[in-house]
């Protein structure tokens, strides 16, 4: 769980910033939030230890004002299979086009996302937690049998793959009783 923030990563982030203004500047913003501050994700992880990090590039990209990012986090969470706690790494990238309407959606090149700006401030916190809450496995396990009931399940399985292995070879057991019949002649 990363429950420190990593040395390189040095600053907070703010909650809302002007995305357009940001982009006139150039800016690069690299920072981290605390899990506390991300309620959605929070109840998505068995605690709000830990802090999730990112780095969001605004600038102006093919004629649009575009925001790319980065984000990161680890998450503490239920494992489907023995219902004990498991860390998962959540990693995710994104491309948006910093767009005024809708209409403006269609002009897009497919490498950006439309981002519709409403308002002077924007929520960064809200669309770093909406793109770490896409990056969220479906079902989360551990990597290794986590239970006695799997060790036992992964065992069958093995021991019935051997035995269907052995079966492709309808003529083994011909083969087997030749070489016997040799070896009792020589």
């Amino acid at each position: 769980m990363q429950t420190q923030v990593p040395a390189e990563v040095t600053a907070e982030l703010p909650e809302t910033v002007n995305f357009v203004r940001q982009v006139e500047l150039n800016r690069t913003i690299e920072g981290f939030y605390p899990m506390s501050k991300l309620d959605r994700l929070s109840e998505a992880s068995l605690g709000k230890e830990g802090y999730i990090t990112a780095k969001l590039e605004f600038t102006d990209s093919v004629g649009f004002a575009s925001l790319k990012g980065k984000v990161s986090a680890k998450l503490l969470v239920e494992c489907q299979r023995c219902l004990e706690p498991v860390e998962t790494e959540l990693t995710g990238s994104f491309k948006f086009a910093l767009v005024n309407s809708e209409e403006d959606f269609e002009l897009l090149p497919e490498e950006f996302e439309p981002h519709l700006i409403v308002g002077e401030e924007q929520s960064l916190i809200e669309l770093i937690e909406d793109e770490l809450l896409l990056c969220l496995p479906m079902v989360t396990i551990h990597d290794k049998d986590c239970s006695e009931y799997m060790t036992k399940q992964n065992r069958a399985i093995q021991a019935e793959l051997k035995v269907e292995k052995e079966a492709e070879h309808p003529f083994a057991a011909l083969k087997a009783l030749k070489d016997d019949l040799n070896n009792k002649v020589n």
